[in-house]
């Protein structure tokens, strides 16, 4: 059996994102950041919304 390596470490990048996205609210005030976290909300599911019309678009 060959062993296979990595060139994507997905744990590493997802604690750097943690660690970042950290860093970032801890710097906001309470009502930054639930200012932050809901456009962040309204965005994400302004891109799963258009991702879905797309997909049934191509159906």
């Amino acid at each position: 059996m060959q062993t296979k390596i990595k060139t994507f470490d997905a744990v590493a990048e997802s604690r750097k994102w943690r660690e970042a996205t950290s860093r970032k609210l801890n710097a906001m005030s309470r009502e930054e950041r639930i200012a932050h976290l809901k456009a962040f909300g309204l965005r994400l599911r302004a891109e799963m919304i258009s991702k879905r019309l797309l997909k049934a678009a191509s159906l």
